[in-house]
């Protein structure tokens, strides 16, 4: 009897002391019917982490992190610089509520650029619009390109641009919105997520996805 309330009490010391599991967190998962505070759960940052200077719509604020533990999109890593310029997140949300309105995924390494591109089209499809957002080749020339996403149900959008810069090194930039919103659509297009507008891109694309489901 006493040997079994010693094995017991040793196994509840054991279960105690293991350890939790971490809640995992992924840029990707967020909807925007979230707070700042809810959509930065898991991955042990606050709204207090991330401050920043980036420009953004009056009645918002702005989270800026370059912390590996929030650069996840669709499971993958993204964390990683290339000379001075490092990988980020940057968070737009309402004064208001703190509700989530639009985030954006800056990447200047390489290697990441490409895992980008592979979990957007993993997460999302081949981008419907522009119809060659897969055979544009950087040149003298050509120096930008973009693909687009929409979502007709949930009206969030995925705004994804790379360009080459002056010194001929590349930036690739992903805005997730709600682009029914029409101040955030505003911002994202004052910050060149969008050659024309952001409102033309989503007719485009959506257009595009509806005219390819009718020939499948």
């Amino acid at each position: 009897m006493r040997k079994s309330i010693i094995f017991i009490f040793i196994a509840v010391i054991f279960c105690s002391c293991k350890p939790v599991p971490a809640p995992i967190f992924d840029l990707s998962a967020i909807k925007f019917t979230e707070t700042v505070g809810q959509a930065l759960k898991g991955s042990g940052l606050t709204a207090q982490d991330g401050k920043s200077k980036a420009f953004t719509a009056t009645k918002y604020r702005v989270f800026e992190s370059t912390d590996p533990r929030i650069l996840i999109f669709n499971g993958v890593l993204l964390a990683g610089k290339s000379n001075d310029s490092v990988n980020k997140v940057i968070i737009h949300y309402s004064v208001k509520d703190s509700a989530v309105s639009m985030i954006e995924i800056k990447v200047f390494s390489a290697e990441q650029i490409k895992t980008l591109e592979n979990a957007l089209d993993k997460k999302l499809g081949k981008a419907p619009y522009p119809s060659d957002a897969y055979t544009t080749v950087f040149s003298d020339n050509v120096r930008f390109y973009n693909r687009v996403w929409a979502d007709a149900k949930t009206t969030v959008g995925h705004f994804y641009t790379n360009t080459l810069n002056k010194q001929k090194q590349q930036e690739a930039r992903l805005a997730i919105l709600n682009y029914s919103d029409s101040t955030i659509s505003e911002v994202a297009y004052l910050k060149g997520y969008s050659s024309s507008t952001i409102e033309s891109d989503v007719k485009n694309a959506l257009s595009n996805s509806t005219a390819t489901n009718k020939n499948k």
